[in-house]
């Protein structure tokens, strides 16, 4: 049997590698052994968040996998025919439920029948998107572009406890030709800041800090408040502008004015660019963007990025032409898929 060969510790070397290359070998049928998963990682080797993933792509295709444990630096996936079904993933830790999702839903473009998974583990942790920019921006941008999901957050996890639960469903789709260059320059900040198992004067001053703050730069801003109880606790606040986001998780020390200006800056400096994607998004639509053909504008190329365009490569016959881009008082990049089958 013949297999594509993925290089775990090429550039990023990061587990967005190992997503990418699995959710592809199920989309394509084509085999695939990663190897040198995470190997620079200060814990190389998979952890739980990417055991829980490749699992449920596994059952979801009915693969034969080899090395699918804790520590593992090197796997072998072989998939059949993807088989939708309802079932629950339990991460077992505060492992990100974002990152299982962003394994999952490219399955929709390989699906004859609606299917809805449970995933329990952590909704906000670090080095990964909140659930609520999943929610409100990833989904959003690629249900625009022809990928069918409903999200519903039921509770919130936090690190180190994790507890949190998110129910997605994930219908037959097909994809679009992507043409979305500048943001809309939509004046209104939606937003959510929120507390579990705090104080809600967090939340309060959170809010009314990152409000005083768009105000000032003349935005509309519409940022609820949720408090809620759960087996963890913590605090954030996520902000989206139509298409772009910024956010910032609360820790011990840092008061509640500084995490609000950190996601708004984080938001400003996102839409000063003038591109429709921030460079978060930038990086997780590339797969779909090989897959759809077109051009996406982005406010920075990150190695994040660039690492995806060489995933996707193995496995679609996919050229990405990057160009800066300086026009409409807008400055970044655009990024054009040509498949070449």
């Amino acid at each position: 049997m013949e297999f594509i060969e993925i290089d775990g510790s090429y550039m990023e070397g990061g587990g967005q590698i190992l997503r990418t290359s699995v959710s592809l070998s199920a989309l394509t049928q084509k085999p695939v052994k990663i190897i040198n998963i995470r190997k620079n990682r200060r814990n190389p080797g998979l952890a739980p968040q990417h055991v829980a993933a490749i699992k449920a792509v596994k059952k979801l295709c009915n693969a034969e996998v080899y090395g699918l444990n804790v520590g593992s630096m090197e796997i072998i996936f072989i998939p059949s025919k993807i088989s939708p079904k309802n079932f629950l993933i339990d991460i077992g830790t505060a492992g990100s439920i974002s990152l299982i999702i962003q394994t999952i839903v490219p399955l929709a473009l390989g699906v004859d029948k609606a299917f809805t998974l449970k995933i329990r583990g952590g909704t906000d942790v670090r080095m990964s998107p909140p659930i609520d920019y999943v929610k409100n921006i990833t989904l959003k941008i690629l249900k625009n572009f022809g990928v069918m999901t409903n999200l519903k957050v039921l509770k919130r996890g936090f690190y180190p406890k994790g507890g949190g639960e998110v129910v997605i469903e994930i219908k037959p789709s097909k994809i679009k030709n992507f043409d979305l260059i500048e943001h809309s320059k939509c004046e209104v900040v939606e937003g959510i800041s929120y507390v579990q198992n705090l104080n809600e004067n967090i939340a309060r001053r959170m809010r009314k800090r990152a409000v005083d703050l768009l105000n000032k730069e003349k935005l509309l801003p519409n940022i609820k408040i949720e408090c809620s109880k759960g087996i963890s606790e913590g605090a954030g606040i996520v902000l989206w502008n139509d298409t772009i986001g910024g956010s910032c998780l609360g820790e011990k020390g840092l008061r509640a004015e500084i995490v609000a200006e950190r996601a708004v800056n984080e938001l400003l400096n996102e839409r000063k660019s003038g591109m429709a994607l921030d460079k978060y998004m930038g990086d997780q639509i590339i797969p779909y963007l090989a897959l759809g053909g077109g051009t996406i504008g982005v406010s920075e190329i990150t190695s994040h990025t660039k690492t995806n365009m060489w995933v996707v490569k193995h496995f679609l016959n996919v050229n990405f032409e990057i160009t800066p881009y300086n026009e409409n008082d807008c400055k970044g990049f655009t990024i054009t898929a040509n498949r070449t089958d």
